[in-house]
């Protein structure tokens, strides 16, 4: 639903634009207002560890008010300062959902079951793109007050989203001990309080520092594709197929950095075709978005995955997310100026762009998987090796039976 409410590209597809006499300029002004609220407020996913998830969750709900907002200008000057208005504070209560939400999920599953359901999460962002244009066209003919399903899906978050495994009304006693012992790190720090000597200890680890430079590359396409291309050819389904079957092979194989590497060639390989062909090779144009998009959108799910594998201890997931999406999300920016309608239809610059940071991709890919293995080799060598057994990560994952995902 997030998803869906930001999809300004429908919007301007539909002539929101021309309507209002946007410039180029003036456009990827409107798509800024979402990325620097989103940016700026990235560091409340360390509140994920601190506040109550079902109250947490359901004041974010508050966004579905916010398009009661937009049609209320009459003129077109009110019109985009109501934009821009509504893009900011969208913006705002998405950051909470963005990154926070593959960190919650990180509470219930075991490393080697995150990345299906990251996966899962990220990956309907394409699907809901295709969507939001049959949203957007009955949306147009709606009037009147909220509507009482949206009363329903605040109620039912804040009734029934469980804060953590111990208190899922859903289950019983007995599956609740379970669920927790299933877990194979333990954090003794207290549930509503952050330890901050993890905290520092994220800030400091290079690995998270890696990923923020890959979910940078990554999230330079995730928000170009999701605002310029159409999404009924990003879309189609194909996407959410590649990150669950990419997923569900990461997962089985306990394997992040091979997947990344190999779908972030795949998505460079898009990328070359759409710089190289012109518009008279539509098939090949067609195949270089639908590689694009397959080999982004997996490589980003993995990568936010594989950082919350690796990470010691609650807050310093905290913190890792943290750094990841603050800085990571940057290139959204970028991608906003970097396909103006002057270049239409083969969007050459911001399509080269994308091949070098998508290649860049798997540079860090390769290079922080060498890392991890020539670690977890050391760590054998020198205190023998480890099973599955639960692991104590409350100093964080400097804990001598603690093994890299690689």
């Amino acid at each position: 639903m997030l998803t869906i409410s930001r999809n300004i590209g429908n919007a301007k597809t539909a002539g929101l634009a021309t309507d209002l006499g946007l410039t180029d300029y003036q456009w990827s002004w409107v798509l800024y207002a979402f990325y620097i609220s989103y940016i700026v407020f990235e560091w409340s996913t360390v509140l994920w560890k601190i506040l109550p998830a079902h109250s947490y969750i359901a004041v974010l709900c508050i966004w579905q008010v916010l398009d009661q907002l937009f049609p209320s200008h009459e003129n077109a000057n009110g019109l985009l300062v109501g934009l821009l208005a509504t893009r900011s504070l969208l913006g705002i209560f998405e950051s909470v959902f963005g990154c926070g939400a593959p960190y919650f999920l990180s509470l219930f599953y075991q490393r080697k079951e995150l990345g299906l359901r990251v996966s899962l999460l990220l990956g309907m962002s394409p699907v809901a793109n295709c969507f939001a244009s049959a949203l957007a066209y009955g949306i147009t003919h709606i009037r009147g007050s909220m509507e009482s399903w949206r009363y329903l899906f605040i109620i039912v978050v804040y009734f029934y989203l469980p804060d953590s495994p111990g208190t899922a009304k859903f289950l019983t006693e007995t599956e609740q001990t379970e669920a927790i012992e299933r877990l194979q790190e333990i954090d003794t720090t207290a549930k509503n309080k952050v330890r901050w000597s993890q905290v520092l200890s994220g800030l400091k680890d290079y690995k998270n520092y890696v990923h923020m430079a890959i979910h940078f590359c990554c999230n330079y396409s995730f928000a170009g594709l999701s605002n310029f291309l159409p999404s009924i050819i990003q879309a189609m389904g194909y996407t959410l197929l590649c990150c669950v079957a990419a997923a569900f092979l990461s997962d089985r194989l306990a394997n992040r950095g091979g997947l990344i590497t190999f779908f972030a060639i795949l998505g460079t390989i898009g990328y070359i075709m759409l710089t190289c062909m012109d518009e008279t090779k539509t098939a090949a144009r067609y195949a270089g978005i639908w590689l694009a998009t397959c080999g982004i959108f997996p490589a980003l799910a993995l990568n936010v995955t594989w950082l919350l594998n690796n990470q010691g201890g609650e807050s310093k997931k905290g913190a890792g997310m943290a750094i990841l999406a603050i800085f990571g999300q940057c290139s959204s920016l970028i991608s906003s100026s970097v396909f103006p309608d002057a270049d239409a239809p083969l969007y050459t610059k911001g399509c080269a762009i994308g091949s070098a940071l998508t290649g860049c991709i798997a540079i860090l890919a390769v290079g922080l998987s060498i890392s991890l293995s020539r670690e977890n080799k050391r760590r054998d060598r020198l205190y023998g090796a480890v099973g599955d057994e639960r692991v104590d990560v409350t100093d964080g994952d400097a804990n001598v039976k603690f093994r890299y995902l690689i």
